[in-house]
């Protein structure tokens, strides 16, 4: 593969906007992470500048999802892995979000302790899949091809020695 700078490796995922199929190194996927970070720090920007809530902010976070998405399923396939695992955050998420919704739903005096312990639990349980796939992400993937594709990164030279 050739040699790419920052920026490059940072537009490569919205070049492949929907491909959810082969490999993204680590390279590819934290250069677009930080240009989302980035993108999304200037559109809160734009948006407390004209004072239109989160109109521009939220149009780009719906922009960036889907490759986001993409080059996480593929990251995900560059270390081995399911590109499935991306869906265990969001469930994590929609339970989480789920029981912030009935605890703050159920005000009954007798119920809150409980509650609580459920926001607690979905909450520590959101962290540890988050974590994990933190994990995931920053381990070098697997070199030489996988079943989800050739190495992004080429043959090795000893690939290229004993073929």
């Amino acid at each position: 593969m050739e040699q790419l700078n920052p920026l490059q490796w940072a537009i490569l995922p919205l070049k492949k906007y929907a491909t959810f199929s082969g490999r993204a190194p680590r390279a590819e996927y934290w250069w677009f992470y930080l240009l989302t970070v980035v993108v999304d720090g200037v559109a809160k920007l734009f948006d407390a500048a004209i004072g239109d809530g989160d109109t521009i902010n939220t149009i780009t976070n719906l922009a960036f999802l889907l490759p986001m998405l993409a080059v996480t399923v593929r990251r995900l396939h560059d270390t081995n892995r399911s590109g499935w695992w991306a869906l265990v955050f969001f469930v994590a998420v929609a339970i989480t979000g789920a029981a912030a919704v009935f605890a703050a739903m159920r005000v009954a005096p007798g119920s809150s302790a409980a509650m609580f312990a459920a926001m607690i639990v979905a909450i520590l349980c959101l962290l540890g899949v988050g974590l994990t796939l933190l994990v995931f992400m920053v381990q070098p993937g697997t070199q030489g091809p996988n079943e989800y594709g050739a190495d992004p990164y080429g043959p090795s030279e000893l690939e290229e020695v004993f073929a």
